[in-house]
């Protein structure tokens, strides 16, 4: 049979560059694969990075958003630790971009941990006993469809302001009983400011005191409002001073008021 010069060598030149093509065409592939891992992988530091800036700036609009309630409002002496506890509870606040959105919402806490990892709440992060403690729930929602990269995340956060609900109302709230108390069992020889004012005004020289040490002011203020007998309306108000927030000092007032019957 004859044999056809150059055949054989041709054959094997083509098996040789067809592996050779093979070898290369799977590096291009393994290359490509490695530069969308890269990619993808990238993205989704990108997204992760993005989420953690947005649940910061979630948490501060959140304590900024606390603070102008509390310093804009007057709250009773009873009523005060349930008003705030239902407005937190009402607030959100939403980051959004293209891709990624971030929903923060709050709840008044009572227990948490002493520090967090959202440094961006600093020196607002963290649970602190005493103090108006908030419960931040934090969802983030993204994607990078090129890529198929997609992003959920749901984190807890802690933060406090110094604002000291309960011991503000406690000390409003026992001002008012030891008024009524130290009254009621004083007689007057007739219904005056100048006779019926004074004894109120010695009776809360204690709750002033306490309130001073606990780093509150209380004012007393009275009015006539019967004769016979001679019945005041005492109004007590304890305030936190120069509260610390994130858009300043503020103040926090809590007042009630209690009727008060002198004996004649």
């Amino acid at each position: 049979m004859a044999k056809r010069a150059g055949i054989g060598a041709t054959v094997a030149a083509a098996v040789i560059f067809s592996i050779v093509l093979a070898s290369s065409f799977a590096v291009y592939r393994a290359a490509q694969d490695d530069a969308r891992l890269h990619s993808t992988s990238n993205a989704a530091d990108e997204l992760a990075d993005e989420s953690a800036a947005f649940e910061g700036a979630g948490g501060a609009n959140i304590l900024l958003k606390e603070q102008a309630f509390l310093e804009s409002s007057l709250f009773g002496c009873g009523s005060a630790s349930g008003a705030v506890s239902a407005e937190i509870s009402s607030l959100t606040d939403i980051e959004t971009n293209a891709n990624l959105t971030v929903v923060t919402s709050a709840s008044l806490t009572l227990r948490g941990p002493a520090a967090d990892n959202l440094s961006m709440l600093a020196p607002f992060g963290g649970y602190f006993q005493g103090f108006l403690d908030t419960t931040l729930h934090e969802e983030a929602r993204g994607s990078e469809g090129a890529l198929g990269v997609s992003y959920l995340r749901n984190e807890t956060h802690y933060s406090n302001l110094p604002v000291r609900i309960g011991d503000m109302a406690g000390d409003c709230e026992q001002a008012l009983s030891d008024i009524k108390g130290a009254v009621s069992s004083t007689a007057l020889t007739n219904c005056t400011a100048s006779t019926a004012f004074p004894p109120i005004d010695a009776a809360a020289g204690g709750p002033k005191a306490r309130a001073i040490g606990s780093g509150f002011n209380l004012a007393v203020d009275h009015t006539i409002v019967g004769m016979a007998p001679c019945s005041v309306k005492v109004t007590v108000t304890v305030s936190q001073p120069d509260v610390m927030g994130p858009a300043g000092a503020f103040r926090v007032e809590l007042q009630d008021d209690v009727l008060v019957d002198f004996e004649q």
